[in-house]
């Protein structure tokens, strides 16, 4: 009997079944945009757990053994029923009545669709005789929400520092430069914050997180929600040459670029948009703390591993 269960999970398997589908890990890794030592990594970690070869390597790509078209079957089968176990935790906000919760849980409306698929799968896993009530929100707003108690658990981009809040730090998520091919930053390994700063056409994501972190850089010490829309709002009043599009969403912004409009900065977990080219910023490096807070006066136990979370965000 198999114990440990976690290369059951959907991203496993979606890695596993897109290398079926494709033919290749190469073509599997174009595909999901995910690197080819970490599809290969994932192959490997579900054959050993299984004790068994799933595929036969060849030159065109890779083969199912038997073993693998039955994995493969099954594999279909748990992915489907993964992504309506999603779709229900997430219908959640609207069906279930306040006096039925048992948790309530805080996502950062900035987090990637990835990290938030992954986060409630893990908590459903873990917690499958619960029901949660999901929001998503800014992160200040998440954080004033788990001091008033007005949520259990919260994931957020922007930490807290309270006697009264644990909190657990997940993964620092890096940002970079969005740009289209052609730019003059295509032949840079990576982008000066100054250069950004000098560009003239600037797509600009209306959200609190980078400027947060760069104002922690810059004076070491965090501002409050207050300063970081007073820093939002001046700009959009002195900036309007130079920003052409003021968006919250991703999406938005990718489409923007596309359309030659301008360059954006963006967590390095949302860079997925394959028409796109993404380079680190240098001078300074900067990144946002995806972290799991929870107020101590709060006496609600999730099972909320740190070691599984970590990982179902990494991988």
């Amino acid at each position: 009997m198999i114990k440990n269960l976690d290369f059951l999970s959907p991203r496993f398997l979606q890695y596993f079944s897109t290398v079926v589908e494709t033919g290749s890990i190469l073509a599997a890794s174009e595909e999901i945009n995910v690197s080819q030592p970490s599809i290969t990594r994932v192959i490997q970690i579900i054959e050993k757990s299984l004790k068994t070869k799933l595929f036969i390597r060849n030159k065109k790509g890779v083969k199912l053994t038997e073993d693998g078209q039955e994995f493969y079957l099954n594999a279909k089968t748990i992915l489907s029923h993964s992504e309506k176990t999603i779709s229900s935790i997430q219908s959640n906000k609207i069906s279930i009545n306040d006096e039925n919760i048992e948790f309530k849980i805080g996502l950062a409306n900035t987090l990637s669709q990835t990290h938030k698929e992954r986060i409630l799968w893990v908590l459903k896993r873990n917690n499958s005789d619960k029901r949660f009530k999901i929001s998503e929100e800014e992160s200040f707003t998440l954080n004033e929400k788990i001091l008033e108690n007005e949520i259990d658990y919260a994931f957020t981009c922007i930490p807290i520092s309270k006697k009264n809040i644990n909190k657990i730090n997940l993964y620092n998520d890096n940002f970079c430069v969005a740009f289209y091919k052609g730019h003059e930053f295509q032949n840079s390994k990576t982008v000066d914050i100054e250069k950004v700063r000098s560009t003239p056409n600037y797509v600009f994501r209306n959200t609190c997180e980078f400027f947060y972190y760069e104002h922690m850089k810059r004076t070491n010490k965090a501002p409050s929600y207050d300063e970081i829309r007073d820093i939002i709002s001046n700009r959009k009043k002195t900036g309007k040459d130079r920003d052409v599009v003021y968006t919250n969403s991703d999406t938005t912004a990718a489409s923007c670029i596309k359309a030659g409009m301008g360059i954006a900065i963006i967590p390095e977990s949302v860079a997925i948009d394959q028409k796109l080219l993404y380079r680190p910023i240098s001078k300074p490096t900067l990144s946002r703390e995806i972290c799991l807070i929870r107020n101590t006066k709060n006496k609600k136990e999730l099972d909320a591993k740190k070691s599984t979370l970590r990982n179902a965000i990494w991988l």
